[in-house]
């Protein structure tokens, strides 16, 4: 059995109440007799119970986050800035991973109220009604990353998707495609609903007609966009321009593109979007549109723990960051 204040009371001569008071750092305690109860506490290898102490502050100093693929380098930069103003500030993280699937969202949020989570850090897999008032519901603080809702008024870290697409089909008009098509994710999130829009008013801007921009909606895994590529190839014909709404659904692309003996930038010019790590190292170097992952992370975590620490003053955030186009081999 490890040691408990008791022990430290009795060796220090004074009441269990005193000891938990100077370890706690009540600042109502004699000096002398605080550094002696810590001095003793050290030298008896003192460990406190973090869930005694949780139960009693009705806090436990841990943050869900809640994304919608782990594997997905995006992600790992974004959970890192996270992580690293979390603990910054007291705090710990639990991970859970939704896949992109509202069940396994659910179930993730379920487990993070049985944790007794203090907030929750959230890429939704959408954001309509339905799913806000399910959160709401959670009586949880929490902070929406990436994506938004017009649905309510609440927290939320993104950047701007349409500005970031229209920059990108821009460039691409600009390079003289016209059969251009846009490898876009579920009408189902914000993001993907807004990456669409850029597309759209890239188009209009350029004064092209509506069908030069073909759009084609998939799931989000990199062997998805090989899939539809391939696939849409087979029955539409090909593309001189295609723009991902990531860069892993990008290289799938590629590769299917290139497997059709299509030759990247000269045939076909490819851009993604999120500038992953790898986007870089490619035999043929991917253009794709930056987010600032880790300051998106940071700034969500940043803006949640102001919110626990001031529910009273807080208000409400939306951060939108700038995209930036980042030219390199394949547009």
């Amino acid at each position: 059995m490890g040691i408990t204040i008791k022990d430290i009371a009795k060796a220090a001569n004074v009441s269990i109440n005193t000891v938990s008071r100077a370890l706690n750092n009540k600042g109502d305690v004699n000096k002398e007799t605080q550094g002696r109860i810590e001095r003793i506490a050290r030298e008896m290898n003192y460990v406190p119970n973090q869930l005694a102490r949780s139960l009693h502050q009705k806090q436990t100093g841990t943050i869900g986050v809640v994304v919608t693929d782990n594997s997905n380098p995006f992600y790992a930069r974004m959970i890192k800035g996270i992580e690293d103003f979390a603990c910054s500030c007291g705090y710990s993280i639990i991970l859970c991973n939704s896949d992109e699937d509202a069940g396994k969202e659910a179930a993730a949020m379920r487990i993070l109220k049985e944790k007794q989570v203090d907030g929750i850090l959230i890429t939704p897999t959408h954001t309509g009604d339905e799913f806000v008032r399910a959160l709401c519901g959670y009586h949880k603080p929490f902070v929406l990353m990436n994506r938004s809702t017009d649905e309510a008024d609440v927290d939320y870290v993104k950047t701007d998707n349409v500005l970031g697409a229209r920059t990108a089909v821009r460039r691409l008009i600009q390079l003289g495609r016209r059969r251009l098509w846009y490898l876009g994710g579920p009408q189902r999130i914000s993001s993907a609903v807004e990456r669409l829009k850029g597309c759209e008013e890239a188009v209009r801007e350029a004064d092209l007609p509506p069908q030069t921009l073909r759009v084609i909606e998939t799931s989000l895994h990199m062997e998805d966009g090989y899939a539809c590529t391939a696939a849409t190839m087979k029955e539409n014909g090909t593309p001189d321009g295609l723009f991902a709404y990531s860069d892993i659904l990008a290289i799938g692309a590629m590769k299917a593109l290139r497997e059709n003996g299509l030759r990247i930038p000269a045939d076909v010019a490819v851009i993604g979007y999120d500038d992953i790590e790898i986007s870089q190292y490619l035999e043929i170097s991917l253009t794709t549109v930056r987010q600032q992952r880790y300051e998106l992370g940071r700034k969500s975590a940043e803006v949640l723990i102001d919110k626990l620490r001031d529910k009273e003053h807080h208000r409400t955030a939306h951060i939108v960051y700038t995209p930036e186009l980042v030219i390199r081999d394949s547009a």
